[in-house]
């Protein structure tokens, strides 16, 4: 019987050889970002279509799929911060200002109104489910951002744009989804929730960590 520690690295390295080869096409006439035929491709690969490969033999799959998009994001919020004009989100603030306030709750609140109407939950989960969903992906960002398409097609200033708000909005998504977990929370009032989320969240686990990275930066 082959091993799946072998039969994993070769699919994936065949996926890397042969996506490599016609990416170009792929992104520039189909239109098609990395993620989405990736994702395509592990699901054809999964138990659930061939079944060449079911990672639920050999480990933990929720635990792997948490820290390993750990892993990505923060290698993803990285580069997107190396690829920003020096000092952009100090000079563009305004902008970064609007998109990361009033339009990131308008954007939280409108995806939790569509998924209340749509599945007919309460709106407290639409709200929990929404602070995951609002803010902007860095990796599907990364398709109209990158590449010639992007620089082809999509102005600098909003390639610029796109990339400091993808980044920036993952960590604000912590404050949208701790609210909704604490409202959740039958062992707490509304008002203790908010206070709750208001010293905790936003004093304890946003502030200081901005002080901690202005003073190491």
């Amino acid at each position: 019987m082959i091993s799946e520690t072998k039969v994993v690295p070769a699919f994936l390295g065949g996926f890397i050889c042969i996506y490599g080869l016609v990416s170009g096409f792929v992104k520039e006439r189909l239109f098609l970002s990395e993620a989405l035929v990736a994702m395509v491709f592990g699901i054809l690969i999964g138990p659930e279509v061939i079944n060449v490969v079911d990672p639920r033999t050999f480990l933990n799959v929720e635990k792997f799929t948490l820290e390993f998009a750990r892993y990505v994001i923060a290698i993803q919020v990285m580069a997107a911060g190396i690829t920003l004009p020096n000092r952009y989100i100090v000079r563009k603030w305004r902008t970064m200002s609007v998109l990361l306030g009033p339009v990131m709750v308008v954007m939280w609140l409108v995806t939790a109104g569509i998924i209340h109407l749509m599945f007919e939950i309460e709106f407290k989960q639409s709200l929990l489910i929404a602070s995951c969903a609002a803010p902007t992906d860095p990796i599907l960002a990364n398709s109209v951002v990158k590449g010639r398409y992007a620089e082809a097609n999509v102005p600098k200033n909003v390639r610029d744009a796109l990339s400091a708000e993808s980044g920036i909005n993952d960590g604000l998504g912590l404050p949208f989804l701790y609210f909704a977990l604490y409202l959740l929370n039958e062992n707490y009032s509304t008002g203790h929730a908010i206070g709750k989320w208001f010293y905790w969240i936003w004093c304890y686990n946003i502030l200081l960590s901005i002080v901690i990275g202005v003073v190491i930066g």
